[in-house]
């Protein structure tokens, strides 16, 4: 079981913002959540929550885009109802051991050595999810696969009563009367973290992972006693059976079990396969036959035909996130001084059709490969790049997009244009604004001039982390009401959610045209 204090601690610090798998990828590592702490939420929660007419908190909506170029639509809950949440769910967290002790789900609660308890880990690397899909289909004849359609924004907070204490008793226990019952405060915080509504949970804080884990770690003990051998990622299952019968009664009685819980199939991914089956996706394969020997440098040419091949195969599995795991595999190859610039050229250029490629240009930035030394791709040429890149993402409303190409904007001092900041302001993304004020001092007025006109509560909500920034920065007044001491709190304990850009700055200064760098032009 999962420490009391190391959860609440994860829940604060480390799980609050998205950060799905590796740490620092859904969004630029400027954005820190460790100074949110067990004491500040303490702090928080003696802060009643407001009533009326905007009752209720409304959310940060944050998109990320996925490998098919469809957004998906994460949140950062405001941090009143958020501390309350974690809170409750540290006070009783022995009522959750069984999500804990789960033998069906692959992404459950544990003590994660980067300080978070839950982590989107891609479900374990390549062989050990090898090794369970072997295991698993050993004897059997036929595979299922299906999954909760639209799961977290489905989710029913009543349903989660009825999934910690079973539906008579929740159902025995709902009312005024018996408004302070654990499960119906976790019900009452997790309504007030959006507006009081009662359907679906934020997309990115572990809260919302650990909600799901409760309600479908029902659904999964009904089909253990069935004697179904499955596994659950997340809400996918994928289950082996002797015959093809068998596995269209998985099917029903996953669809029967949810369907208690208001969850419904998604019955477009609901797919049976005849065993064997292969146990990697062959675009995978493919990509690893044209990987050039271990250990070799790659030259620009070796960078340019292995990318090439990932953008054709791209097209032959738009199912599959060719492009991403290509790019990282070049990022993490041994590039000679030509392939370091062909690499970031090339990526560069994805990058401004699919936004996920943007994080992995860290890892090329962190190993030299621009602006350091005499291996240089003309900054001004990549400045202007970048810059192009936001403001593409800015017309598509693309958050990741944004916050990644002013994360390497800023991080190589370079200019943000007025094009750029223009677009940046005029797309309205919360996030998006908050790291233009983080990347360029130049353009911290019309980021603050943004924020002077909100008055609606929820609107305020909406754009709360950047309002507190800008608060905290002496930018703006505290824009919620006199009796709102949220903000204040966060001050008075030094909450900062952003890093100094210092932090991420070159050790070295970056060397200028003329300086006895040598300039390549590719």
């Amino acid at each position: 079981m999962v420490e009391k204090d190391f959860l609440l601690k994860a829940l604060l610090c480390h799980n609050y913002l998205p950060t799905a798998r590796r740490a620092k990828e859904e969004l630029p590592p400027f954005f820190n959540t460790e100074r949110f702490t067990p004491d500040v939420a303490r702090e928080l929660v003696k802060i009643s929550y407001r009533k009326g007419a905007f009752s209720g908190y409304d959310q940060v909506e944050y998109k990320l885009t996925r490998f098919n170029s469809v957004s998906r639509l994460l949140s950062v809950p405001h941090p009143l109802p958020y501390a309350n949440l974690c809170l409750a769910l540290h006070d009783n967290w022995e009522q959750f051991e069984y999500i804990v002790n789960s033998p069906s789900s692959q992404i459950k609660p544990q003590t994660y050595t980067d300080g978070r308890v839950i982590v989107m880990n891609g479900y374990g690397d390549s062989v050990e999810k090898a090794n369970k899909q072997l295991n698993g289909a050993f004897g059997m004849r036929y595979r299922v696969t299906t999954d909760i359609a639209n799961c977290f924004p489905s989710i029913y907070s009543h349903a989660v009563p009825w999934a910690l204490v079973g539906f008579e008793e929740a159902k025995a226990k709902r009312g005024r009367s018996h408004a302070g019952e654990w499960f119906n405060q976790i019900d009452k915080h997790l309504r007030l973290c959006k507006r009081e509504e009662t359907q679906g949970v934020a997309i990115g804080p572990a809260t919302s992972s650990i909600i799901a884990e409760a309600i479908l770690g029902r659904v999964d003990e009904e089909l253990l006693k069935q004697n179904f051998r499955f596994v659950r990622y997340i809400d996918d299952y994928c289950c082996h059976c002797e015959t093809e019968e068998r596995a269209q009664d998985f099917v029903r009685a996953v669809e029967r079990e949810a369907a208690k819980f208001k969850l419904q199939l998604n019955i477009k991914k609901t797919e049976f396969a005849r065993l064997p089956q292969p146990v990697t996706d062959s675009w995978v394969v493919e990509l690893g036959r044209q990987v050039p020997p271990k250990d070799s440098e790659w030259s620009a040419f070796e960078v340019f035909r292995y990318l090439d091949y990932a953008v054709a195969l791209a097209e032959r599995h738009p199912e599959g996130s060719v492009l991403k795991f290509a790019a990282n595999i070049v990022a993490n190859a041994k590039l000679d001084f030509m392939g370091n610039i062909g690499a970031l050229n090339y990526l560069l250029t994805l990058a401004f059709h699919r936004p996920e490629l943007l994080p992995v240009l860290t890892r090329l930035i962190e190993a030299g490969y621009i602006n350091f030394g005499d291996c240089m791709l003309d900054r001004y040429e990549s400045s202007a790049k970048l810059n192009r890149i936001a403001q593409e993402n800015a017309r598509l409303q693309r958050s990741d997009g944004m916050c990644w190409s002013l994360f390497h904007l800023g991080r190589l001092g370079a200019q943000v244009s007025y094009e750029t900041a223009n677009a940046i302001v005029a797309s309205r993304d919360a996030m998006a604004m908050l790291a233009l004020w983080w990347a360029s001092d130049a353009h911290r007025g019309l980021v603050v001039d943004f924020s002077l006109d909100k008055t609606d509560l929820y609107e305020l909500d909406r754009y709360w982390i950047l309002l507190y920034q800008l608060f905290l920065g002496g930018d703006i007044d505290n824009p919620y009401p006199y009796d709102d001491k949220v903000f204040e709190t966060l001050k008075e304990w030094d909450v900062d959610f952003l890093r100094p850009r210092d932090e991420f700055l070159p050790k070295e200064p970056i060397p200028e045209a003329g300086d006895g760098v040598q300039e390549v032009v590719v």
